[in-house]
């Protein structure tokens, strides 16, 4: 039954993921919304008779014309440059989406985008990526791998690992398909104590999200790769009781390298689109009414749900800030329409001190952004 609780994380995880070429297009904001508005016809009518009765005894006559009462523009003085920034929107704004269906799961895709899947209720692996394969993302339920390369063969399993660690398994798990697979850094996500009440008798050997770059025969690319490996002391297997490691809700997402930020909001949408069919669902309760361990209620998800949003927020934090660093990039919140805009190294320093523009804060970061600022 330790398999089958994580479906149940891994569809959470699913759920709850978690930032090309641009169309330019101005900001709406004008400088007219700064003039004053016009004044009463009737007004105005009496202001002239009383200065044309004033100006009929005057010598020095100004004629109105050379000297107009509303300036129609506001003086250099007055103008705030922060309200003269124009922004281009992001690529994934225009990207197309339709509905994907199987008898396990369904999706949402961008237009054109392929699935491969295998498996049943008891385990489910799945893919979803462009043509091209050059953007995507992958989950897997769960996996077994022995701790002794000796005894792999004899218990039946595809993958040893020595240590047990997340690293260890992407590295063994890429090591016959990719030229070169390197973690440039990782954090360990906020959930993991919720994780482990869960299991309270597997202990979490380890539980990291990784950043990492690699280059395969088709690409040259980074991702985002996470993995809860738990050590399972009672995978039975032809009978006979051997420990092993459980690797549980791997999930990785990846782009052609330095593009990772930029596709990351279609993968998270791709992601929070995906759900079990009721289909599966059946299978699910049939298998697990035959558990002999109490499952947590398939209703109770509240507080999981919760644990694993905030998981995908440090994975969104780490890639976000990461790739701002890399290229250059700073992010800033714009107070006017409350959205947050990817700016040139600089921008803040150039439009000098003003209060429509200023820095976000860490946790902003996974809120993605919706244009660009540039120079």
């Amino acid at each position: 039954m330790k398999k089958i609780l994580s479906l149940i994380l891994t569809a959470l995880l699913i759920s709850a993921s978690a930032s090309g070429c641009y169309t330019a297009i101005p900001n709406t904001q004008t400088e007219t919304e700064n003039i004053p508005p016009k004044e009463d016809a009737s007004l105005i009518s009496d202001v002239d008779d009383t200065n044309e009765k004033s100006m009929e005894s005057s010598e020095d006559v100004i004629s109105p014309e050379s000297t107009p009462l509303i300036s129609e523009e506001p003086s250099a003085a007055s103008r705030n440059p922060a309200d003269e920034i124009n922004v281009r929107p992001t690529e994934w704004q225009s990207v197309e989406w339709e509905d994907y269906s199987n008898q396990y799961f369904t999706l949402k895709l961008p237009k054109g985008w392929q699935v491969e899947w295998q498996g049943d209720a008891n385990q489910l692996e799945w893919m979803a990526y462009k043509p091209d394969k050059t953007v995507g993302l992958y989950n897997l339920d769960h996996c077994y791998a022995a701790k002794d390369a000796n005894m792999m063969q004899t218990i039946g399993m595809k993958m040893s690992l020595s240590e047990g660690t997340v690293q260890e398994f992407f590295e063994t798990l890429y090591a016959n398909t990719t030229e070169y697979f390197t973690v440039h850094n990782s954090c360990v996500p906020a959930n993991k104590d919720a994780l482990q009440a869960m299991r309270p008798n597997t202990p979490i050997r380890d539980y990291q999200s990784l950043y990492a770059t690699f280059k395969d025969e088709n690409l040259e690319g980074e991702g985002i790769y996470t993995a809860v490996i738990m050590d399972s002391p009672d995978v039975v297997v032809r009978g006979a009781n051997y420990g092993a490691w459980e690797i549980n809700c791997t999930f990785s997402q990846w782009a052609p390298q330095g593009g990772l930020v930029n596709w990351a909001p279609v993968l998270a949408a791709v992601a929070q689109s995906f759900a079990y069919t009721d289909y599966y669902i059946q299978q699910w309760m049939a298998i697990a009414g035959a558990a002999t361990e109490p499952q947590p209620s398939v209703n109770d998800t509240d507080p999981v749900m919760e644990a694993f949003e905030e998981r995908s927020k440090s994975d969104t934090i780490i890639q976000e800030k990461r790739s701002d660093m890399i290229g250059e990039y700073e992010r800033v919140y714009d107070n006017n329409d409350g959205q947050i805009y990817r700016a040139y190294n600089g921008f803040l320093d150039d439009i000098g001190e003003q209060s429509r523009y200023t820095p976000i804060t860490d946790s902003q970061y996974a809120d993605g952004y919706v244009g660009w600022i540039d120079k």
